[in-house]
């Protein structure tokens, strides 16, 4: 992260309404978070964007670059200040955002130079380059005799010859007796956003979100969203309402939200929650922009209309990305979880197909420091990773089922497929689950200041899984567990009386010095007396000393740890407390 600082940052200005803004997020995500409405702040990206230089970005599309132009500022402004490379407009990406395409002859200058020369440009917020992106997805050989869904409830049943472990599972039928029914205490009508690569909307084990504000193939923008003819969701690749068919798109679609006791098929972690089809997985970064564009209009329209029009959309699932991707190549795509984090939506994203530390090698999006972003990584039916899916103890926050899942496919179809793509649609539904669990007055404190409060389900999420060895080098260090986060959820109890929920505000600071040696101080805040774990690993996930481990009083708490007998590198230190955790790195220079 930029100068090693970690949080959040979000700049919020006034367009036709009031909302939160992805605006270099890197210079200081933990030092401005929620600042002065309706203001606009304007910061230099230049610094974040030479933190990362000794990596060479060649992963994008040769003539086009993405630039976010500052509040109220023209596109043609840019343009003629351009000319001499022929700068223009390709497409508005996230016209409320001021977000565009733009192309240009590339043959008169190179890439690197274009994109700093705008960096520095008046009109410009934010330019990066229009990457590749690849979907991520491991297809396995379709078994028509597998009708066991091991990863809601683990049996031991042998999976293509391989015996499970009873209980590798999330717990999913103990879950369902809490709730099935897809709407939260206040009669929201529960969503997930999966963007995909496309979905086959007439399969009938799934639900699909429809917009029903908008008349069919009339051409008009009926609900005035920004959108024409969106009924069925949005096709961010042609940018019409128009979705194509995928099997990778409806696997996911049904891990999420199969329908569930319709003695069809199988059963999602949700029963009744509706999907949100958005195909934007494939072809070109600036697609994933314009899918999560849709994502949050949808919601923040329910927002501004009590629910009129738009959609309640609590998660997005994405199973995409850019292996070995650098978070300083792509501020617009990491800085949009922040964006939809503050209007209430969390993101589960699926972590690499292969055996890297991403801590250490860098991913689009699992390395996006957002904390409304939920990185998931790949477990098998014996709760082990799977060797084929990455990791990372500040990078990936927990492992799900993604190793033969059975799911629906094409229209009445179902297969097994693996990857981590299947392990995150697991965790989205996890997330949608708890609104429908949430006491009514959570819910309505949620309304009312969505981004904090959508920070306390992830809390719920990581504090829920079910600690696995296989998982020690996660955030959580744990595999999803529905039941365990649900209780959590449903449990919430109101605060000095007043029928809120407030999160608490635990937080571990970067240690002090950093680089050191031999000693650092390293401190944290609790804000009540209770049960608190600081230990150290090194860089290969082994623990090598503990600061704390028992009952700690309520204050700010300072650690020493002297090192005099480890040898220089990497070292991670990880609270865990009630609910909370949190990993930071530090370097032991001697």
């Amino acid at each position: 992260m930029c100068l090693g600082i970690s949080g959040s940052f979000s700049i919020v200005y006034s367009v036709e309404f009031d909302f939160y803004h992805p605006y270099i997020y890197y210079l200081f995500r933990k030092n401005l978070n929620y600042i002065m409405k309706t203001t606009v702040f304007v910061l230099l990206v230049a610094l974040c964007a030479t933190v990362y230089s000794n990596y060479t970005d060649n992963n994008y599309v040769k003539g086009e670059v993405i630039i976010m132009l500052k509040p109220g500022e023209l596109s043609d402004n840019l343009t003629k200040s351009f000319g001499f490379i022929n700068l223009r407009v390709k497409e508005s990406v996230v016209d409320y955002m001021n977000i565009w395409l733009f192309e240009y002859d590339d043959s008169k200058i190179e890439s690197t130079v274009i994109l700093t020369e705008l960096r520095k440009n008046r009109y410009v917020a934010i330019a990066q380059m229009n990457h590749y992106i690849n979907e991520r997805s491991v297809v396995t050989p379709n078994d028509p005799s597998f009708g066991l869904q091991w990863g809601m409830n683990n049996t031991g049943q042998t999976i293509q010859g391989s015996p499970g472990t009873p209980d590798a599972d999330i717990d999913a039928p103990e879950a369902w007796g809490l709730n099935t029914s897809g709407l939260t205490a206040a009669g929201d009508t529960i969503v997930v956003a999966i963007v995909d690569g496309g979905f086959y909307l007439t399969h009938p084990d799934i639900k699909f979100w429809k917009n029903y504000n908008e008349i069919p193939s009339n051409g008009i923008d009926d609900d005035l969203n920004g959108y024409i003819d969106d009924v069925n969701g949005w096709n961010a690749v042609s940018n019409n309402g128009n979705l194509g068919s995928s099997t990778h798109g409806s696997h996911c679609s049904g891990i999420a939200g199969a329908r569930g006791n319709n003695s069809l098929g199988v059963s999602g972690v949700n029963w009744n929650v509706q999907i949100m089809g958005v195909q934007g997985s494939t072809s070109q970064e600036v697609v994933a922009l314009r899918a999560y564009g849709y994502c949050l209009k949808q919601r923040m329209m329910y927002n501004q209309t009590n629910g009129l029009k738009g959609a309640f959309v609590v998660v997005t699932s994405s199973s995409f990305g850019v292996d070995y991707g650098q978070p300083a190549n792509y501020p617009l795509w990491c800085a949009f979880y922040d964006s939809l984090g503050v209007n209430g939506i969390l993101s589960a994203g699926a972590t690499a197909n292969l055996n890297i530390n991403i801590d250490n090698t860098g991913d689009i999006p699992t390395a996006c420091p957002s904390d409304w972003l939920i990185t998931v990584t790949n477990t098998t039916n014996t709760d082990a990773k799977n060797s084929g899916a990455a990791y990372g103890l500040t990078t990936i926050d927990l492992g799900a089922p993604g190793t033969n899942v059975y799911s629906t496919t094409s229209a009445g179809n179902y297969a097994n497929m693996t990857g981590t793509s299947m392990a995150t649609p697991h965790v989205a539904g996890a997330v949608a689950f708890m609104y429908s669990v949430a006491p009514l007055s959570w819910i309505q404190q949620y309304k009312l200041t969505p981004g904090p409060y959508a920070l306390q389900v992830k809390q719920n999420i990581m504090q829920g899984v079910d600690i696995k060895p296989s998982m020690v080098n996660t955030v959580s260090g744990g595999r999803l567990n529905l039941y365990n986060s649900a209780l959590l959820m449903q449990n919430l109890t109101p605060v000095n009386g007043n029928n809120s929920e407030v999160p608490v505000n635990y937080k571990l600071y970067q240690n002090y010095p950093n680089p050191f040696n031999p000693t650092t101080v390293i401190t944290f805040d609790m804000p009540k007396e209770g049960f608190a774990s600081l230990k150290i690993y090194n860089a290969l996930g082994q623990e090598v000393a503990v600061l704390a481990e028992g009952i700690i009083q309520a204050g700010i708490q300072h650690k020493v740890f002297n090192a005099q007998n480890l040898p220089s590198g990497i070292y991670f230190y990880k609270l865990i407390t009630d609910g909370f955790t949190d990993v930071k790195k530090m370097s032991l220079i001697k």
